[in-house]
């Protein structure tokens, strides 16, 4: 058998199209024969029923007085009737009291007695059988039976089937060309889709792009693919940068750390050494060995700085970082039997923690300082010599300082009228030389502060970090440094300066620094001002009742707030720097997505910028839900950034969509009322209790006259349309006293007989009223219903029986009484 998914889309399109063409042509064709058969049957039935109550009329008189003759002449008269094949009027014991046969039919064939409560009709696949019951004053005399014949009906079936063949046949002709002829429109294009995804497929060569003809829904899918082509290309490139400088970087930073003259040992949260660069092992002789932490200390032989007491291990600054503490600048002395003549080292440790704060190893730094301390010895030494040399020196230097005083003149000049202070110090940072500007910014004078070492200014908490700052500087003889502290104002006032650092040398020996020290008070105020800003603008950020997300130009979240995180699942670490398409936006909507915040990016314009709108999102349980979306954008630094507001409104969708059920299952069961009032035989009419009509069926309508209007509302008064007689048809009828008024009045009537003539055409008729209150539940009446039933035809009918009745009495001799 076929496989259909084997099938070639362009022959899916045909099969589709002549099948769809054929099932509803099948159909309809079929509700067609139905509908004619079920017409025809209902038809024949009417004027069957007919046929056998007037039979049964005529029959009455036959049957009471016996009069077998008249019975069967009445019967004859059915020859007229060429699809009767048989007829009978049996009496009260079932017996056939006269009966009839078409000409050519069975003339013994006898009737079956229906049972009591059966229907008075029923089809066989040949005929018809009627029933009607000969009644006198409510008793049954007698039963009319007919057979009909339905060869008409077999006649009606075999045309209408093949009038519907050939309809059907040509309709699948027709659906088979048509098809042919546009498949080409539909299926060239998916072709050329198909091969182009296969070719990239095959070459994996994201550069092919797809040729767009015409607007459809293949022409887009087609753009599409060209974007997510052009996307995946320039990710490609851009993933294929990132490695290179991702490679570089390591390679770099690799390079770098076995390079460096410090040595750098950096251990897991197991204790286990992880990283232990060429320096390292240099300065302390022995590599990284598997050992417990309670024996580094004897085994790499760390001592204090006395050269003769081991370190404790829990004050070994590497375990010290691994307990969450940071060490600075600790000296310690290394001695083992890869250095016996021991070497001084500076250590520095911090600890390695994870993005929620967790303590996950530790790094240690060790600078060699062997030298430094020797040089400091040396140096003892040498100031001594110089000491003495100073003297001899003193002559030559004083040459030397006159040719320069003409130029210091001139350079004090300028240096003394600028307003930042300018100083000199020597290499420990005592001040040599300070400009007038130094009253102004510390309120003390040049002369009080000559000979003051440089950090006396510094405020006290800021004191280690200033000495750290101007030590590396010094260590690391870095010509040029500028930094920003605080410092105290002769009268304890604190004022932030910015100073520009430049070191003084002689040869590679450094003598002192030359300083540049300007006042940045208002400046580190402002931005204090705007951290405060910032703070209270996070505030409301957090504690803003709806959900608010920040994106940049790139489609990056770059904010996310509390009730984000609450709506949609993601946290604030999980979503930061990700782009929200991939988050929060439902599949089907992306692409959209990206168009129109390109297009925005481009323009200026989007179809939903600050404007309010619903639609649905999706949360980290990929579970989709309504929401309410309002983005506005703003622009920092010349570029754009994205605010959404975001409200959940999928329990609002909810009731909303519960209250549609509700209409619609109300509206479902006002459809069902009207449909059993339209097929009930008798008048229904409901008003309310200032007599307008709030409903009314057909029948109410074609018994008087009367119906509902849908745009105005109809105040019921029979009085301006009828004249109102009791039965008797002379006695005026109250219109205060008819069911429907002693209704609205709370009383209940049953089965008033009323004569209703028309005031115009004076065309009379007979109805029975009843009518019923309809009351609330405080007992109020607040509407009434009323049945209507019209007799006229009836009461017609008992007119003609008793005409007939008296025919016969005057026939067979009965004096009237």
């Amino acid at each position: 058998m076929m496989n259909l998914r084997n099938i070639s889309i362009k022959n899916k399109l045909v099969l589709m199209q002549v099948f769809t063409s054929a099932f509803v042509l099948g159909l309809c064709i079929t509700a067609f024969v139905l509908i004619d058969i079920k017409g025809f049957k209902d038809r024949k039935v009417i004027s069957s029923i007919a046929i056998a109550q007037v039979v049964g009329f005529n029959n009455v008189s036959a049957l009471e007085f016996l009069d077998n003759t008249a019975a069967q002449k009445i019967l004859s008269e059915l020859n007229v009737q060429n699809d009767i094949l048989n007829a009978a009027i049996l009496d009260k014991k079932g017996a056939v009291f006269a009966s009839y046969t078409k000409p050519g039919s069975d003339s013994k064939y006898q009737f079956s007695i229906p049972a009591e409560g059966q229907k008075n009709f029923f089809f066989t696949n040949q005929n018809l059988f009627v029933y009607s019951k000969i009644k006198k004053e409510n008793e049954t005399i007698g039963l009319v039976c007919i057979r009909i014949e339905l060869s008409e009906l077999n006649k009606i079936k075999m045309d209408v089937l093949r009038l519907g063949i050939v309809l059907l046949i040509v309709g699948v002709g027709l659906a088979f060309l048509i098809a042919m002829i546009i498949k080409k429109y539909i299926s060239k294009p998916l072709l050329n889709l198909v091969t182009v995804i296969q070719q990239i497929k095959d070459t994996g060569d994201y550069k092919t792009r797809m040729v767009v003809e015409g607007k459809d829904e293949i022409s887009f899918l087609s753009l599409g693919l060209n974007n997510m082509l052009e996307n995946i290309e320039k990710r490609d490139n851009e993933v294929a940068q990132s490695k290179e400088q991702l490679n570089k970087q390591n390679t770099l930073l690799q390079s770098v750390i076995q390079n460096m003259g410090d040595g750098l040992i950096v251990v897991d949260e197991n204790r286990k050494f992880i990283l232990w660069n060429t320096a390292g092992e240099r300065i302390i002789g022995i590599g990284p060995m598997d050992i417990p932490i309670e024996r580094w200390a004897q085994t790499y032989g760390f001592f204090l700085p006395d050269t003769k007491t081991i370190f404790d291990t829990n004050e070994l600054p590497l375990v010290k970082a691994l307990n969450g503490e940071e060490v600075d600048n600790m000296e310690m002395f290394i001695q083992n039997y890869k250095k016996p003549e021991g070497l001084s080292v500076i250590a520095t440790a911090r600890p390695l923690k994870n993005l929620a704060g967790e303590t996950t190893g530790g790094v240690l730094v060790i600078h060699d300082i062997t030298e430094r301390k020797n040089s400091e010895n040396e140096i003892k030494k040498l100031n001594e010599e110089l000491e003495q040399k100073v003297t001899e020196r003193t002559t030559q230097l004083a040459e030397a300082i006159e040719t320069l005083r003409k130029s210091e003149e001139k350079y004090r000049e300028i240096v003394e009228n600028i307003s930042d202070v300018v100083h000199t110090s020597d290499y420990k940072g005592y001040f040599t030389y300070i400009n007038p500007a130094c009253k102004k910014l510390t309120g003390y004078t040049q002369n009080e502060l000559i000979g003051k070492h440089f950090s006396e200014l510094v405020a006290p908490e800021w004191r280690d970090r200033v000495a750290e700052f101007y030590l590396n500087q010094f260590k690391n003889r870095i010509d040029e440094t500028s930094f920003s502290f605080p410092i105290l104002t002769k009268n304890r006032e604190e004022k932030w300066v910015e100073q520009t650092v430049m070191q003084l040398r002689e040869g590679n020996r450094i003598t002192g620094h030359k300083s540049i020290m300007r006042d940045i008070t208002e400046r580190k105020a402002a931005e204090q001002k705007l951290k405060e800003s910032e703070g209270q603008l996070q505030t409301i950020f957090n504690e803003a009742p709806d959900a608010l997300i920040v994106i940049n130009d790139e489609g990056n979240i770059i904010r996310w707030n509390p009730q984000a995180e609450k709506i949609f699942g993601w946290s604030l670490v999980e979503v930061m720097g990700k782009p929200m398409h991939s988050l929060i936006i439902p599949e089907q909507y992306r692409e959209r997505h990206a168009k129109g915040f390109e297009n925005f990016l481009k323009t200026g314009e989007g179809p939903i910028i600050n404007k309010t709108i619903e639609i649905t999102a999706i949360n980290k349980k990929n579970i989709e839900f309504d929401i309410e979306l309002t983005v506005s954008p703003a622009t920092i630094l010349g570029k754009y950034i994205f605010i959404a507001f975001i409200k959940d409104i999928s329990l609002r969708k909810e009731m909303e969509n519960q209250k549609i059920e509700a209409d619609k299952l109300v509206h479902l069961n006002e459809l069902k009322l009207k449909l059993i009032l339209e097929n009930i035989g008798e008048g229904i009419i409901v008003t309310d209790n200032q007599k307008r009509i709030v409903l009314s069926n057909h029948m109410a309508e074609e018994i008087i006259g009367i119906k509902q209007d849908s745009t105005t509302p109809t105040t019921l008064d029979w009085s301006a349309k009828y004249d109102l007689y009791y039965p008797d048809e002379k006695t005026v009828f109250p219109a205060q006293n008819l069911p429907l008024e002693k209704a609205l009045k709370g009383e209940s009537t049953d089965d008033v007989e009323i004569i209703i003539q028309d005031s115009e055409t004076k065309a009379k008729k007979r109805v029975i009223i009843s009518g019923r209150p309809i009351i609330d539940e405080n007992n109020y009446v607040i509407a009434a219903v009323a049945n209507i039933k019209d007799i006229t035809y009836y009461k017609e009918l008992e007119v003609a029986l008793e005409e007939s009745e008296q025919k016969y009495r005057k026939l067979i001799g009965f004096k009237k009484e």
